[in-house]
């Protein structure tokens, strides 16, 4: 939360709760994942999914950021094996799978991290009472 600290006093008020600003942001970063994944455009999937990674990267933890490096690894290899149909050059069939696939699970990794650390808004449980 962000706070407006009175210099007269020891009071502080709350200016803007900034949980609102990431949410919408991860939001804009969801809707061009989604977007470029069912258009097939892989440039556009890939550097959306690195934005996915820039949001939520302060959640992961450091054994989960070491993870993360492995399956970047993982996905650039099939990406840099396949050049002419990750830049929409090539329409192979094969090719386009190996690469979907690839970008497939960078994103199922990404988002079953932001499951895990309740990224999508789960309650507490107070809040259910």
């Amino acid at each position: 939360m962000a706070w407006n600290y009175n210099e007269n006093t020891e009071e502080k008020d709350l200016i803007y709760d900034l949980r609102q600003t990431y949410a919408q942001l991860l939001d804009e970063v969801l809707k061009r994942i989604a977007e470029n994944r069912y258009e097939g455009n892989y440039n556009k999937w890939f550097n959306a999914l690195d934005d996915l990674h820039t949001e939520i990267h302060q959640k992961l933890t450091p054994k989960e950021r070491e993870e993360y490096q492995e399956k970047l690894k993982e996905c650039l290899t099939i990406l840099n094996k396949f050049p002419e149909t990750y830049n929409g050059a090539s329409k192979n069939q094969e090719n386009n799978y190996k690469i979907k696939m690839a970008l497939k699970q960078l994103e199922l990794w990404l988002k079953d991290k932001m499951e895990k650390h309740r990224m999508f808004g789960a309650k507490e449980e107070a809040e259910l009472l």
